[in-house]
């Protein structure tokens, strides 16, 4: 999860909007709220992927990833604000009250956009090979049987050489404001240009996915995608990683981390309030992880305490990692590991949660040509098309990796984490759109804050019944306390890459290749964004402490777990509101 934006909005101030949005002033204030969630919408709706899924909406027409675009998105961010803010919250009930709230972040986060867009790199492994991925996948589950289909994914891919085309601008024009990948990062920005080059093969469509469009047509389409894939869009990436030379090479940051860019230490402050909902600093952020991570060593202590092992934590993992009993050699074997901490679950849940998503959900192992630009897995949403939600795992190499933590990572993705959340926005008719769709509004702090927070639930419910189901959870928790270290580390203290390499080898028993993809992310690709995980998981904590202590013995799980879920993802300040009202704290 996290503030992966793919979106977009008219460039140009809709004329409707601005003309009609003073004749509606005199209407009541609910309808005032209506009108304009649904011209957002209607902005948005060209080339919001996650909003497009919802609707069931056709593969999306991307905009140019261009200042003058991001520039457009803010002005109309600016517009929707001023209009919200004439509505008077008070005369609202209290679900529109909140949709009131959560628009006005919405229109916020556009408007602030262009900032976030000067410093975020289209070519970095997760931020831009996420994105690219997501395009993909889009392009793979788009419908092709009619002649308007196929013109439009025709249109779309047209859209989407561009789009690229302009990521290439886009480097050159952060370089002319002495923003550039640092030195240490290059070398993998390259390499992520050169596979999304490689696997742009996939965007045309297999013969089994045009089996009913007649031969000559069938033929023409696919040559006429193959030609925009050969002829714009892979020379497209050749761009791209053209711009990265050794000039480029020369005039780039030796050192990563935000602050070594041009302004990048106050972006990074802001990033860090972006990310976590709070006003937390980065140095107490940073504090915060390495209390977290003092706490996980002694509970590790007593995981071998409990199983009679005298050596070192990285002795203990590589003893876990070699055990047969959490070893997989084909994709069947894998998801039984997961199949076996979701049955365990299962009779458990209504004893702890009084809502429960009618979608159903599954694991999957990925396509394989999505596969290389996978580390682990995702949570796919269910939609109109595919109403499963599903953990798309990474199935390449089964043989080489542990599942110890497969109890532990399956009550994060799905039940009750990811799927129990996100299902559950998504089927709420009664919630808006927009929030049901998450369009543009950073919510990692709630979403993955939810699934942390669900992971942990599973242990108090009993779930990890061996030392090394709690040594699997453990593992996971450890990592994210090192993001927080590390994190704030080298983009606000000051820390080498060598100094973040050297603490996250002594504090977790990730693979120096894991380790090194880490940092990057964190230092190059989406500064803050990896704070969000253990900080939302902390505030929700501090929430259910703080309704508890309220309510004394009138608290139950399933009553606050409904209050936290029902309203969908939310910026954690409001829904700490919501909780403090409904436990009686104001």
């Amino acid at each position: 999860g996290g503030l992966l934006l793919v979106a977009g909005c008219q460039t140009q101030p809709d004329a409707k909007a601005a003309q009609t949005i003073p004749a509606v002033a005199a209407v009541d204030a609910a309808a005032q709220l209506s009108y304009l969630h649904d011209q957002m919408v209607e902005a948005l709706l060209p080339y919001d992927l996650s909003l497009r899924s919802q609707k069931g909406e056709p593969i999306a027409i991307l905009p140019p990833d261009s200042a003058e675009f991001w520039a457009g998105v803010a002005n109309d961010g600016a517009a929707f604000g001023a209009a919200l803010a004439g509505i008077d919250p008070a005369a609202l009930n209290d679900d529109d009250a909140l949709t009131h709230a959560y628009l006005l972040r919405l229109a916020e986060s556009m408007e602030a956009y262009p900032d976030f867009w000067l410093y975020s790199f289209p070519v970095t492994p997760y931020a831009g090979g996420w994105r690219h991925n997501n395009i993909r996948i889009s392009a793979m589950s788009s419908p092709l049987s009619t002649d308007e289909e196929r013109a439009r994914y025709l249109a779309a891919m047209r859209a989407y050489a561009e789009h690229i085309r302009s990521q290439r601008d886009k480097l050159v024009y952060q370089a002319e404001h002495g923003i550039r990948v640092a030195r240490p990062a290059i070398p993998s920005a390259r390499l992520v240009a050169s596979n999304l080059e490689a696997a742009a093969e996939g965007l045309v469509p297999a013969p089994e996915r045009l089996s009913a469009v007649p031969d000559a047509q069938r033929s023409a389409f696919q040559a006429a995608v193959e030609a925009v894939v050969e002829g714009e869009i892979k020379p497209a990436f050749r761009a791209l990683r053209g711009v990265m030379d050794e000039t480029y090479v020369e005039a780039a940051p030796e050192r990563v981390g935000l602050m070594h860019q041009p302004g990048g230490a106050e972006r990074y402050r802001a990033w860090t309030r972006l990310h976590t909902n709070t006003d937390l600093s980065p140095e107490i952020i940073h504090a915060i992880g390495q209390e977290i991570l003092s706490d996980a060593k002694a509970e590790l202590e007593n995981i071998k305490a409990d199983v009679g092992f005298e050596g070192t934590n990285r002795e203990f993992a590589a003893l876990v990692d070699a055990d047969p009993r959490f070893s997989a050699s084909t994709p069947d074997e894998v998801e039984a590991h997961f199949a076996r901490a979701m049955e365990r679950i299962k009779p458990e849940l209504p004893r702890y949660f009084s809502l429960l998503p009618e979608a159903p959900y599954t694991v999957e192992r990925a396509p394989p040509q999505v596969e290389q630009g996978m580390t682990f897995g995702y949570y796919r949403p269910p939609t109109p098309e595919l109403p499963v939600g599903a953990y798309i795992y990474n199935g390449s190499q089964p043989e080489s990796t542990s599942y110890a933590n497969a109890a532990a990572l399956i009550y994060h993705e799905l039940l009750p984490g990811h799927h129990f959340q996100i299902a559950l926005q998504v089927e709420n008719e009664d919630l808006p759109l927009l929030r049901r769709a998450n369009a543009f509004v950073p919510l990692t702090a709630y979403v993955e804050g939810w699934a942390e927070y669900a992971a942990d639930l599973a242990g108090e419910m009993g779930m990890y019944r061996t030392p090394y189901e709690r040594y699997g959870r453990l593992y996971s928790k450890m990592f994210l306390a090192n993001r927080l270290v590390v994190d704030t580390g080298m983009n606000a203290l000051g820390w080498s890459l060598a100094e973040a390499k050297a603490f996250m080898q002594a504090n977790t028993f990730a693979s120096e290749a894991e380790i090194d993809s880490e940092l990057l992310r964190y230092s190059t690709d989406i500064p803050g964004q990896a704070l969000a995980y253990a900080m939302g998981q902390r505030e929700l904590l501090r929430m259910r402490d703080d309704a508890r202590a309220v309510l004394g013995d009138a608290f139950t799980f399933p009553a606050f777990h409904a209050e936290v879920l029902a309203p969908g993802s939310l910026p954690m300040d409001l829904l700490d509101a919501r909780l403090k009202a409904w436990s009686g704290q104001e």
